[in-house]
């Protein structure tokens, strides 16, 4: 049998550097934890993980046509034992639905915060005088007239309908007297021509005035939300409102392969990164009725793309969404019903050391690393060696190190596997005994700062 090769798992830290703080950027008066939430996501973007999301993931099932009120159950914990780490909502289905299913979402979103999970909406937000948010005849100059006339009907109708969300953001998502921090991305896929909003419906600048407009009337009534813009593939950024109403930039886009995923998303990431933003794949999945090849789809199409980047420019993404599992809609993640395969499948997505579920983050509304004292620590990139079919030993290194550090390492379920004390900057312990194949996430602590690593064995 060849020789184990040892797993290495590696920790920087950081000798008297200075860390900008990233700073929501649209809203100067946003609240604390709306910031942490936005340095955190700036942090996972820079890092060499993602998260994992999916819509209504707590309130809608694949088995039922309807939204439930068991907040704690998801298809993908079903599936994989853990739930998505992002919750996307939708405001439409609080404003436009029955009392009863507006309480199934609130407290869905309610209990995805509790959890420490990022929370995102978007808004098919219908029309005036109508109950569709599609594009067509009805609809025609609305857009037009609410940014042309300040005292036109349009515009008063539209207010009343940004005040109906605010009074959800600031009355209804509270837990503990706190209000939730939401990532809100209005006027989605504008450059498509299938919603009111859209490019068959507007010219690109009234477009920007309307989200502009949208953005200035929130963040004057409100201080837990970032922003974010989403078009569709391929992005045209004639539709781009400008930075100082974007905090974060999406793209909405299905059936990829893996290739043409890395090139659809690279103007977004390109900008994040050269505007100080936060990218994110705000829509994805594929549509088919086969669970398996929708299944499939996360394991052999997203991860390759995004872990296998030879730009290493995919990566730079915070999260990856993707939409509702109903019997209306799409088997977007595997379920209880799907075949062994598609569950297998998934299961080894989730396994992925890049893709990131709910029991493998830390709360998202605390801070996470401190770094800009001597002691402090922040984890490298991740560092998984390969192949490795037995762990043999583990070598933990901490470059610098001036204080003992207390290391614990736990299973994906949260099961402590092993702990120890480090008194030098590398020790080696006989893992064999301790560690079968699986994933692992080593918890560092020196003085009060801790950090979270998360390896793999094979």
């Amino acid at each position: 049998m060849k020789k184990a090769l040892p797993v290495l798992i590696r920790f920087l830290v950081v000798s008297m550097i200075s860390v900008p703080a990233a700073w929501a950027q649209v809203d100067p008066d946003a609240s604390e934890k709306t910031v942490t939430l936005y340095e955190n996501l700036k942090k996972i973007q820079n890092g060499h993980s993602f998260l994992f999301g999916q819509e209504f993931f707590n309130s809608f099932r694949f088995n039922s046509g309807s939204a439930h009120g068991d907040k704690t159950y998801s298809d993908s914990h079903a599936v994989t034992g853990a739930h998505p780490a992002v919750l996307g909502s939708d405001f439409h289905y609080y404003i436009d639905k029955s009392e009863t299913e507006r309480t199934y979402h609130t407290e869905a979103v309610k209990w995805a915060y509790q959890q420490g999970y990022a929370i995102t909406f978007d808004w098919h937000i219908s029309a005036m005088g109508t109950t569709s948010y599609e594009s067509g005849a009805a609809t025609t100059d609305l857009v037009n007239n609410i940014v042309g006339d300040e005292s036109s009907e349009e515009r008063a109708w539209l207010l009343g309908e940004l005040d109906k969300v605010i009074d959800i953001i600031n009355n209804d998502l509270v837990v503990d007297g706190e209000r939730i921090p939401i990532v809100f991305r209005p006027w989605h896929e504008m450059n498509g021509g299938w919603f009111w909003w859209g490019s068959s419906e507007t010219s690109a600048l009234n477009y920007k005035l309307l989200y502009q407009l949208t953005v200035d009337y929130i963040r004057e009534r409100t201080n837990t939300v970032l922003f974010c813009w989403s078009p569709n593939t391929p992005t045209n950024f004639d539709y781009y409102p400008g930075d100082d109403y974007v905090d974060v930039l999406g793209l909405d886009i299905y059936e990829l392969t893996a290739t043409s995923l890395r090139q659809q998303i690279a103007p977004i990431i390109d900008h994040a990164q050269e505007h100080d933003k936060v990218a994110v794949l705000s829509e994805t999945g594929n549509r088919t009725a086969d669970p398996e090849d929708a299944a499939g789809y996360w394991f052999d199409t997203v991860l390759p793309a995004i872990k296998d980047d030879p730009n290493d420019k995919a990566r730079k993404i915070a999260w990856v969404l993707t939409w509702i599992n109903s019997s209306w809609s799409y088997p977007y993640v595997a379920h209880s019903a799907s075949p062994s395969a598609a569950k297998q499948s998934f299961v080894k997505f989730k396994e992925s050391p890049y893709a990131m579920f709910g029991n493998e983050i830390q709360n998202m509304y605390t801070p996470w690393i401190i770094t800009d004292t001597e002691d402090g620590i922040v984890a490298e990139e991740l560092i998984r060696v390969s192949p490795v079919p037995t762990a043999d030993q583990l070598i933990i290194r901490l470059f610098n190190l001036k204080h003992k550090s207390d290391i614990t390492i736990y299973d994906i379920t949260g099961r402590i596997i092993h702990q120890l004390e480090m008194r030098s900057p590398e020790e080696t312990f006989d893992a064999k005994s301790i560690l079968s194949p699986g994933i692992y996430v080593l918890r560092a602590t020196i003085s009060t700062r801790t950090v979270s690593k998360k390896f793999i064995v094979e």
